[in-house]
């Protein structure tokens, strides 16, 4: 019985940690943001974003912006894959994935 608490115990902290855990934080100016709505779209644009020493210093390249009828929507989501990269080198290079959404 011990010797099975020792296998299912890290395989469902496993599975829970990768099932659960997704950070997102959306920027939008007024009103409820479209890409949290229940028909939500595609992103218009995604890209990983790369950052050193705790996040501070950017080392990719930020794409420009723009959206030809409204103001873009920001999202930043922390997914599963930039948490193992946050974990394991985290005071040195973490990830974020990044959203564009633009307003149709």
């Amino acid at each position: 019985m011990l010797q099975m608490i020792r296998i299912l115990l890290p395989l469902l902290l496993i599975l829970g940690m990768s099932a659960c855990h997704s950070t997102t934080v959306v920027h939008k100016l007024n009103g409820t943001p479209y890409s949290l709505t229940s028909e939500s779209p595609a992103p218009d644009q995604k890209f990983k974003q790369g950052s050193m020493v705790f996040g501070i210093y950017p080392v990719s390249h930020t794409p420009d912006v723009v959206c030809p009828n409204s103001i873009p929507e920001v999202k930043l989501v922390t997914k599963f894959t930039d948490l193992l990269i946050h974990f394991f080198i985290g005071p040195f290079y973490t990830t974020k994935t990044v959203e564009i959404y633009c307003k149709k």
